[in-house]
């Protein structure tokens, strides 16, 4: 394939519609593989983590399908039908937020532990990387929902089970209900900046127990603060 470097505005959204172009017009074929990470980055002009946000984007959209150890491919019509099958079966419902958080509390404190165990030093270092683009968006005022999705996949990819991060991809449509914009409020902000803390410092340590209670302590927190917040607005009506 043969890729433009882009422009500084919006790397990875450029990228995405370049690769989605090249699909569109017949230069990609379904079942292709995408030349390897480094050599497309390098025809692009960007670094290797902006093309991972932009190869993302299409993933996210079914359009491409990463698969551990050999790389990432342009998705065949079979892969769609089957992420779509488990994102209907299990999302096509109107589900209640206390719904969503028993599912992630099943799955996400052992997704920590995992990580502990299995985290390679690029998967922990990806890890602190989120956790410093965290603290900054805090910082500047920023809602930081994606980047505690950024966080949450990331944990998933470092848990070395390919089940459970297309699990939490796939899962990310309820998950997201539970990070929306209207309940992202200044305390609840703070109070995840702080446990990520806790979660990387017991995974880059190799901590499982630690992480994993560090998790479930993260739910359980952002659970009450937001039901408090709940009926607080409730009650103001």
């Amino acid at each position: 394939m043969e890729a433009r470097p882009v422009s500084r505005k919006s790397m990875s959204d450029e990228i995405a519609s370049q690769i989605k172009e090249m699909i569109d017009h017949g230069r990609l074929q379904p079942g292709d593989r995408l030349p390897a990470e480094r050599k497309l980055a390098e025809q692009f002009g960007v670094s290797r983590t902006t093309l991972r946000e932009g190869i993302k984007v299409l993933s996210e959209a079914g359009l491409l399908t990463s698969r551990q150890g050999a790389g990432t491919f342009v998705s065949r019509p079979d892969d769609g039908a089957r992420e779509g099958s488990l994102i209907e079966a299990i999302l096509a419902g109107d589900y209640d937020l206390q719904d969503v958080f028993e599912v992630r509390k099943m799955l996400e404190p052992e997704i920590a532990a995992l990580a502990a165990r299995n985290g390679s030093p690029d998967a922990k270092t990806r890890l602190e990387a989120i956790l410093m683009e965290q603290e900054q968006a805090i910082r500047s005022g920023e809602v930081v929902g994606g980047i505690d999705h950024r966080f949450h996949q990331a944990l998933a990819e470092a848990s070395g089970n390919p089940v459970l991060r297309e699990m939490v991809s796939a899962l990310y449509e309820g998950f997201s209900r539970s990070r929306a914009e209207d309940v992202q409020s200044s305390q609840r902000q703070r109070a995840s900046l702080a446990a990520h803390r806790a979660i990387v410092e017991a995974v880059r340590n190799g901590h499982a127990m630690r992480a994993e209670r560090a998790m479930r302590e993260h739910l359980d927190e952002v659970e009450r603060i937001i039901f408090d917040n709940q009926r607080g607005a409730y009650s103001r009506r």
